[in-house]
């Protein structure tokens, strides 16, 4: 199995581990613990050992969670900078072997560059503008 693999599942048991844990705890509110008992004392939850218990599994969790997921990082940049890599260096060389440096023509500019020449439309003398039409710009009511 891959690494990536791996460390995808501990990723995913980590994040529900740890929303369990952040559930359980027994916070001012109650948390999760006094929801499920209805208040009532329980044992496993309540004194300050357990919960002191709880808050440090917690942090340890915190902290594994967070190592797992620099570790995916590290694979997932590594991995793909590698592929790019070899595949870049895979199409230079397929490249190279079709393309031969002296097959490629040299592009040489005309010496005396052959411009068309503008068209101007003619010009009106005198333009009429019919009566009751306003020409825009010019203002005025209609």
């Amino acid at each position: 199995m891959d690494l990536f693999w791996i460390l995808i599942a501990t990723h995913v048991f980590l994040c529900v581990f740890l929303v369990l844990l952040v559930l359980v705890q027994n916070d001012k509110g109650g948390g999760l613990a006094g929801a499920l008992t209805g208040g009532a004392s329980n044992a496993a939850f309540s004194g300050t050992g357990a919960a002191s218990a709880i808050s440090k599994l917690t942090q340890w969790v915190a902290i594994m969670f967070m190592v797992v997921i620099l570790g995916i990082n590290y694979v997932v940049s590594q991995g793909t900078t590698q592929k790019v890599d070899s595949k870049l260096g895979d199409a230079r060389k397929e490249l190279s072997s079709v393309l031969a440096p002296a097959s490629v023509p040299a592009l040489n500019p005309p010496s005396d560059p052959v411009v068309p020449a503008m068209q101007v439309a003619p010009a009106v003398a005198n333009p009429t503008v019919p009566k009751g039409v306003v020409p825009v710009g010019l203002g005025g009511s209609i």
